[in-house]
């Protein structure tokens, strides 16, 4: 019997057992028009690891399920093969699904050998099911349905598809999932833990710690937004993780990842002078943006395994819209490095990048960055030893280093660390294999737990917290703390 023609009649076998009574005749797309839409090829998510690089705390209690998983009814279209030809491929299964401002947004996992995917929703479990979408690209596994009723359950299902000499053949429905979409609220602009001035100096990180009491400029210093709550592209998140901070033109940008892995990485855009949050970009996926740099041209981000980058134009143009939010569909372009880059830098026509290893030290590495119609390019030049547990490191005029170094969230842990330190590495005479010395220890100082990226402009270093996001962690700061540059140098 011919292989194509056995294979054929299992997958029939496997519809009639799996879904209901099969049809001989394959389905016609419905036609429907969709308002609103938004899908952008995107890439898969990369693993998230659960904490920035530290230990895994007690988190803080999981936010209501925002959709309920179904057992799937029998579809109103039937799922394609074509016998002796075309094999259909196998059946995607549905990870995420999640209601937001008339919106509702799916993940699923990739299916290798697919073309693509087809989504379907309808307004009942077992009522009809509409074609909404159809995914040209095995790669994309995420889809957004805009433009929703507010306050209405939907559901939904999807198969994937393979498509060979203008014949397609659809796999089986996955399983049915249904989110209710919902009015969200704007981003947090205030502190999450002390309202004010005098509260924050009641703070226990604030009477423990002279970095704070005695070195943090107050008036310079400012609350991270969205620690309360953040529009992430109309859906609600209300546990994002602070990571990287740089400065890049008129703005400070702040990066921030979903500790519950629901909503995509975001960067909040702050105004440079007022310190007042502006607005966000939504990356285009869930991988923790670890870091941050700006080079003067382009934004660079750590994305995973690898570090991306996207044009200055895209800051701008998310500020210049008046929207709450603007999303990122993708990245200009992304390259894989010697290191897993969770820290960025950029000095001088320079990009460093390091992993920040909790056990052992390693080696950062310069890149010199060559552009080209748009397009950029890293070639290694340099590499500097550096201890462990890096989260930041910024360079100043001057010459010198700063360097955040955290691991774990209160002092009672094995391999605690928080502190600060302050290099002037001789970057202008490296090795003929291009080792640079990061020199000694100019100035070393504590800091409250969980300090992550850190920042220089002006006569200032600013240092970004997350300790206000993990409920073990004692000693909290919810604030980028400003100190004078000459606190660091003496």
């Amino acid at each position: 019997m011919n292989k194509k023609f056995t294979a054929w009649l299992l997958a029939w076998g496997l519809i009639f057992t799996g879904v209901g009574t099969a049809q001989s005749s394959v389905a016609a797309e419905p036609a429907t028009s969709v308002a609103n839409d938004t899908t952008g090829a995107v890439n898969p998510p990369d693993t998230v690891a659960t904490g920035p690089g530290i230990d895994v705390p007690t988190p803080e209690p999981s936010p209501s399920a925002t959709a309920t998983a179904e057992p799937s009814a029998e579809p109103s279209a039937t799922p394609s093969a074509t016998p002796g030809i075309v094999d259909p491929p196998q059946t995607p299964s549905i990870s995420l699904v999640k209601g937001g401002n008339k919106r509702i947004k799916i993940y699923w996992g990739k299916i290798s050998n697919a073309t693509g995917y087809k989504i379907y929703y309808s307004t009942s479990q077992t009522g009809t099911y509409s074609l909404v979408k159809t995914i040209k690209s095995n790669a994309t596994v995420k889809y957004v349905k805009t433009g929703l009723t507010q306050n209405k359950t939907y559901y939904f299902k999807m198969t994937a598809y393979t498509s060979e000499n203008n014949i397609v053949a659809e796999s089986v429905f996955s399983n049915v999932v249904s989110a209710k979409t919902g009015a969200i609220g704007s981003t947090s602009k205030t502190a999450k833990s002390y309202s004010s001035k005098a509260k924050f100096k009641k703070s226990p990180a604030y009477k423990k710690y002279a970095a704070l009491s005695k070195y943090c400029t107050y008036s310079k210093s400012f609350p991270i937004p969205g620690m309360k709550t953040t529009n992430v592209g109309g859906f609600a998140a209300k546990k994002m993780i602070p990571q990287g901070i740089c400065q890049a033109g008129g703005y400070y940008l702040i990066s921030a990842y979903d500790y519950y892995e629901q909503d995509e990485t975001v960067i909040y855009i702050m105004n440079l002078s007022t310190h007042s949050y502006i607005t966000t970009l939504v990356l285009p996926n869930k991988a923790q943006a670890n870091a941050l740099a700006y080079d003067g041209t382009n934004v660079w981000v750590s994305k995973g395994s690898n570090v991306a980058y996207f044009p200055y134009s895209v800051i701008t143009s998310a500020v210049n819209s008046g929207s709450s939010f603007t999303t990122l569909s993708d990245y200009t372009g992304y390259m894989k490095l010697d290191v897993k880059p969770q820290v960025l830098a950029y000095n001088d026509g320079i990009l460093w990048a390091a992993a920040n290893n909790s056990s052992s030290s390693s080696n950062m590495y310069g890149y010199q960055i060559t552009k080209s119609n748009g397009m950029c390019t890293l070639n290694q030049k340099y590499r500097m030893a550096i201890p462990s547990k890096v989260q930041g490191i910024t360079f100043d005029k001057e010459g010198y280093m700063y360097m955040t170094r955290s691991y774990r969230s209160n002092s009672s842990l094995s391999g605690y660390v928080s502190q600060i330190r302050t290099y002037k590495p001789n970057l202008a005479s490296p090795s003929a294999k291009g080792s640079v010395g990061k020199g000694s220890i100019v100035k070393k100082r504590t800091l409250p737990a969980m300090a992550e990226g850190v920042a220089t402009y002006g006569s200032y270093v600013y240092v970004l917290y997350s300790g206000c996001k993990y409920t073990k962690c004692k000693y909290k700061v919810d604030r980028v703390i400003a100190t004078k540059r000459s606190h660091l140098q003496q």
